[in-house]
Order: C-alpha cells, then structure tokens, then sequence
C-alpha cells in the first residue's frame, strides 16, 4: 500500500508542477500577433500551451482515477488498477487536448464540444466493458 501511496503522491505532484509550468508559458508566450507587436510563433505557441493542458489533465486525473477505484472496491488494489486509472487519464487528456485543437482551428461549437466529452465518456464505457480482465 505504501507504494501506491507514493506513486499517488508523485502523480500529483507531477500535475501540479505541470499546471504551474503551464501557468508560466502561457503568462510568458505571446498569444497574437499584435501591430506593435510582431510574434512568428503564434501557432506553435498556441499548440504547446494545449499540450501542456493535456498532460496537466491526464497527470491530475490518474491518480484520482485510481483513488477513485480503490475507494469503490473496498480499498483493495486489484489487477489492473493502474492501467484503468491511466487509461481515464489519457482519455481526459486526450479530451482537453481535442477540444483546445478544435478551439485553435476556429471548430469548436457547443455540440461539438458536447460530442468530443461523450466520446471521450463512450470509450472508457466501452474499454471498461470488452478490454478489461
């Protein structure tokens, strides 16, 4: 138990030192080109700022995910525990990271947005039901 504890720990750790990271470029980096302000770029800027969204979400959400599945078994780790938890997080990462995509590309609308989130929902359904031990 202690080392799930640890890795827990780390886990969150990680995704707090993300969102601060993440905090600093995006304060840091310029968002637009402005016309007493010229930026070359704009676009790669934008895309690491989503991508550190990304990973932000998928470090924050594991461990929560984990803890999440520990509490609903009982406090007892089962096989696989962690690759669900990880599992969850990528998708909630890779979530974020579609949406900021679409946000970017000038696509994104509310049911697009609404469909992006119940993907995301609808392969953790269908992971946990066919891929799972």
């Amino acid at each position: 138990m202690g080392r799930h504890r640890a890795t827990v720990a780390a886990l969150v750790l990680l995704g707090v030192l993300a969102g601060l990271l993440l905090v600093v470029i995006a304060s840091r980096l310029c968002p637009a080109e402005l016309p007493g302000q010229p930026c070359g770029t704009v676009a790669t800027n934008r895309a690491l700022v989503v991508g550190l969204a990304a990973l932000t979400m998928a470090l924050i959400v594991t461990p929560f995910a984990f803890l999440a599945e520990l509490l609903a078994r009982r406090r007892i780790v089962y096989r696989g525990a962690w690759w669900r938890a990880a599992r969850r997080g990528i998708f909630a990462g890779l979530a974020v990271a579609a949406l900021g995509g679409l946000r970017l590309g000038g696509a994104l609308t509310v049911p697009v947005a609404i469909f992006v989130v119940a993907a995301a929902i609808g392969l953790e359904w269908f992971a946990s039901r066919n891929v799972d031990i």
